[in-house]
């Protein structure tokens, strides 16, 4: 593997995964609302985008404005597995560590927001009590669960990197 697409992926990777870190720990420090909040969403996918054109873009111009589809995808691959990969194992240290009843703040928070969500769209009671139910049945923090997560988001994620560098690729003319 070309070492500049590793250290661009891992250097990437690591600032990437200190903002979700950040993230994660502004929810907690400062306001516990935010690990419920749409804005929060926003700012996981808004930063998904940047990172994404930055480091693909970095390779590019660290090339003399080359990059290949594999050479761009390599390196956002390395560099959201990374990310992610940091970001899980906060999450997990957090979560099951540092504050363990954390978890039944934010599924109390998540069944507040859910529920006011649901009454806004006239969701007939019994389907929301359902819901409830299923939230209160769920363990998103344990170790399982939050593996499952980093899995499936990587595997997401992936497929917008691949798109992402297909559309910023550039070969060398061949001049025959």
């Amino acid at each position: 593997m070309n070492q500049l697409i590793k250290s661009k992926g891992q250097n990437f990777g690591l600032f990437y995964g200190i903002f979700l870190i950040f993230l994660t720990l502004y929810a907690y420090a400062i306001d516990i609302n935010f690990f419920v909040s749409y804005w929060f969403l926003i700012f996981v996918i808004i930063s998904f985008f940047v990172n994404a054109f930055w480091v693909m873009g970095s390779l590019k111009k660290a090339q003399a404005g080359l990059m290949s589809f594999k050479e761009g995808f390599t390196v956002f691959f390395i560099s959201n597995a990374f990310a992610l990969l940091l970001s899980t194992l906060f999450t997990l240290l957090l979560f099951t560590i540092i504050d363990p009843e954390l978890q039944d703040t934010v599924k109390e928070l998540t069944i507040l927001k859910t529920t006011e969500a649901m009454e806004n769209f006239n969701v007939p009671m019994d389907q929301v009590d359902i819901t409830i139910e299923e939230i209160r049945n769920q363990d998103n923090f344990s170790i399982v669960s939050q593996i499952k997560g980093y899995f499936s988001t990587l595997a997401i994620c992936s497929i917008a990197g691949l798109l992402i560098a297909l559309i910023l690729k550039k070969k060398e003319e061949e001049n025959y």
